[in-house]
Formats: C-alpha cells, structure tokens, sequence
C-alpha cells in the first residue's frame, strides 16, 4: 500500500523553554543528528519516501536541514553528513506553513491536497520510538501500515500507561485482544480518569483518505485536535489501534529530552 507521510513540526515546543525560543525542539540533537532526521528516516525505512513537514514561523533551521548542502571537514563530521544525504536522496520532501497555530487537525488538513487518494502516515516528532519492540526491527509505523492495508481502515498507535497520566493524552476505548484492536471510543485529555491504567494515543497514525476530508468539517481548535474525526470512525467501526510495546522518550519535555540523551537509541 502506498502511502503518503506528514511530520507535524510546527509547534512552539512550550515545554522546552527556554530552549525553543532560540531553537526548534526538531532540531535539538539525538545521536548525531536533530531529532527531525530520525522522523524522516523511520518514515523512508517504512517504505515512505514522500514526506511533508509542516512548519510554522521561526523554524527555518529545520527546512534549511533538510534541503541544504553543507561541506563537512573532518571523518566524523563527513561520516555523518554522508548519512545525512544519503537519507535525503531517498525521499521527496515537501512544506506546507501552518500560518497560524490551530492544532493537529488543522495542520493535517494541510496535507489533504497533497495526500489525495493515499494513506496518510501522520507522525508527531515529540515521539522518538526505538526498534526495541519488535523481532524483525521494524518501526511500529510499519505496522500501522499493515494494519491499514490488510483492513482498509485508519490505525493509531498505542500505549498502556498508568491511569494517573491519562489526563495528558487521548485516552482510547479499545475492544478484543492482542496487539491490533478495534477502538470504541476516544476521549481528549479527560480531567478525571479513575481507572488504574489507561490506553492513549502516542504519536504516529495511519489515516484513511476519508478522515483527512472529515477533519475539516469541525472546528480547528488546539483542544480536541483530531479527536472528532477519529471519533467518527470508532462510531463506524473503522478505527484500530496497534498496541506499542516498546520504548517511547518523550522529545517535548526536559525530562524526557534528558532520558534521549542517557540511552543510545537501538537501530538508529
């Protein structure tokens, strides 16, 4: 199944204060390279090789990273900067500019036009995943994808987390067994979640093309984001989640930045 990606790279990353006034949380760097790098090349190692990032103002650093020639000086820098092109060589990249900050639905909705009749791999970059989880080495984007391809419907990603941290994320109600289940109900960041674990969304899915037209018809507000559409699959039936069982770091926080930078990231 062929699918179109979007990386969704133009929030203020407010959690980062005071570094992201000065520099955009894509850019801080993991293992060598920013942050944004090791989204493109998860994208491109899932068989994504058509990528559009959406930016907002004061993050031309990201799309100077990756459409820029640079001349290195020294092996290492060399080394790195080799890796560097080789990776962009194998996707086309495209921009959009979400003017103002309306939330994650609106800068999908960016990204209608240029998804058309594909799949549209959304991925969020505050999430940086590892390969831990899998025997085989593949992302769990690869895995979303073939959930959707084998069933035809949009797919989001999935954790179990304690109950207490649910208030912070879009909580799911998920039916059946296993790793890839069907979702009944979302709720957006609900204040009050009493049950001792929770499933929530994290950052990559797999939307269908009838989703990406749907999310225009709600309001763009930073509160629900994409909660209303996705809501209107579960109604139908149509939305599963892939449960992830491996390890997410959590780039928007400095917590969770500092936890990135104490491992060394598997297969990257």
């Amino acid at each position: 199944m062929h699918c179109k990606a979007v990386i969704l790279a133009a929030g203020r990353g407010a959690r980062l204060n005071p570094l992201t006034p000065f520099i955009p949380k894509e850019m801080l760097p993991v293992g060598g390279f920013p942050a944004i790098h090791h989204v493109v090349l998860e994208a491109a190692r899932c068989g994504v090789n058509d990528v559009m990032v959406v930016l907002s103002d004061g993050k031309d650093a990201v799309k100077r990273y990756l459409t820029e020639i640079v001349c290195p000086k020294g092996e290492a820098a060399s080394r790195l900067s080799a890796a560097r092109d080789k990776l962009l060589s194998s996707v086309r990249i495209s921009f959009a500019m979400q003017k103002e900050l309306l939330g994650t639905a609106h800068a999908i909705s960016l990204a209608r036009a240029y998804a058309g009749e594909y799949p549209l791999v959304v991925m969020y970059p505050d999430d940086v995943l590892t390969l831990a989880d899998h025997a085989d080495g593949s992302f769990a984007t690869a895995r979303l994808m073939i959930a959707a391809r084998q069933t035809g419907c949009s797919v989001v990603l999935a954790e179990e987390i304690p109950g207490e941290s649910a208030s912070q994320y879009g909580v799911l109600e998920l039916s059946g067994k296993g790793n890839v289940r069907r979702v009944t109900a979302l709720s957006e960041k609900p204040a009050h979640y009493l049950k001792p674990t929770a499933y929530v969304m994290i950052g990559r899915m797999v939307l269908m093309p009838r989703v990406i037209s749907s999310i225009e018809e709600h309001p763009f507000t930073d509160k629900d984001g994409v909660i209303p559409a996705l809501s209107e699959e579960a109604d139908r039936g149509k939305l599963l989640a892939v449960i992830h069982r491996g390890v997410r770091f959590d780039l928007g926080s400095h917590q969770g930045y500092e936890n990135i930078l104490r491992q060394t990231l598997i297969g990257r």
